[in-house]
């Protein structure tokens, strides 16, 4: 490409790399520039301060350059070239401005026209980072035990979905709705992790402690009890697995296996369920061998009972 007004190449200058930043920082410019409205000044400098370093490093690099060579290279849509085209002209500098762009006094022209050829390197940094570490490092010591704890919800929630994934390995395939469950789980967990927690703290009118405890319980409600289940029925799962399945665990065969998954299923769902091969199999035999097992664990508890109650009955007498 060259200039417009010039035989010189238009030379790409080097620039700033654009502010990064957090989606709540995001969230909170929007907020501020409705408030403003769209003629404020205030919301034209927070727009044009990337604008701002652009210019400057592209006259730097193109000392000839008008806003019309600027705007070929920045925002193609916004040059508009003249049909037919020049073949003499092979570069597209026979045209002009959009609209928007002629609008007497808009920001486009007012940044440019105050602009300096100043490189990248010279200019003020748009991201300061050592100044937002020093905010970061403000806010946490600004903040209470309490509101430290609160943030760090979202992570730990984050985390136990995770280990409750990673952990719950073939068993997955017998828990009922179990992926549907998850995804879920997951996505209110990141519904929660956006709400601003300290700023409801800041701003509520009762104080602090009831946004904690308002904060908590929806996470309580919202998430922890869905887990607490979904991780109770995987441990279920598996514990039918063991105990079902524990001598013939390695084979390998898919009609089987296919009814080992159909039977856990069912257990889960319906909490009983027909036998593939009836009392005689020997499944029929472990389940009675568990329910001898449990008849008796519940006798001997029973008798521990009756026990601690007639030692209790002597001690009183005693008194």
């Amino acid at each position: 490409m060259l200039l417009v007004h010039s035989d010189e190449p238009l030379y790409i200058p080097v620039t700033q790399e654009p502010v990064p930043k957090t989606e709540d920082q995001l969230e909170d410019d929007a907020e501020v520039m409705l408030k403003l409205g769209p003629g404020s000044e205030l919301c034209t400098q927070m727009m044009s301060a990337s604008l701002l370093s652009d210019m400057e490093s592209f006259k730097a690099a193109n000392p000839a350059g008008q806003l019309a060579d600027f705007i070929r290279w920045y925002s193609p849509r916004d040059w508009i070239e003249d049909e037919p085209v020049d073949e003499q002209d092979p570069f597209g500098r026979k045209g002009h401005l959009s609209a928007r762009m002629l609008i007497p006094g808009n920001t486009w022209q007012t940044v440019w026209e105050g602009a300096r050829a100043v490189p990248a390197r010279r200019q003020k940094r748009l991201f300061d980072d050592t100044r937002e570490a020093e905010k970061v490092l403000h806010f946490l010591e600004s903040r209470t035990i309490g509101q430290i704890a609160q943030l760090t919800m979202a992570t730990l929630f984050h985390v136990g979905v995770q280990t409750l994934t990673q952990q719950s390995g073939p068993e997955r395939a017998v828990v009922p709705q179990y992926d549907e469950t998850i995804d879920r789980i997951t996505a209110a967990c990141c519904r929660l992790s956006r709400e601003s927690w300290t700023n409801v703290s800041e701003r509520g009118t009762t104080g602090p402690t009831t946004a904690r405890v308002n904060s908590q319980t929806k996470y309580e409600q919202q998430l922890l009890t869905e887990m607490m289940q979904l991780e109770c029925t995987v441990t279920q799962a598996r514990s039918l697995r063991r105990k079902l399945y524990s001598s013939e665990s390695s084979t390998t065969d898919e009609r089987k296996l296919s009814q080992r998954e159909k039977l856990v299923l069912e257990l889960l769902q319906a909490r009983e369920t027909n036998l593939p091969e009836g009392a005689s199999s020997p499944i029929a035999n472990r389940l009675m061998l568990l329910f001898g097992e449990a008849r008796r664990a519940a006798n001997e508890q029973q008798g521990n009972s009756n026990e601690a109650q007639s030692g209790a009955n002597v001690r009183i007498t005693k008194v």
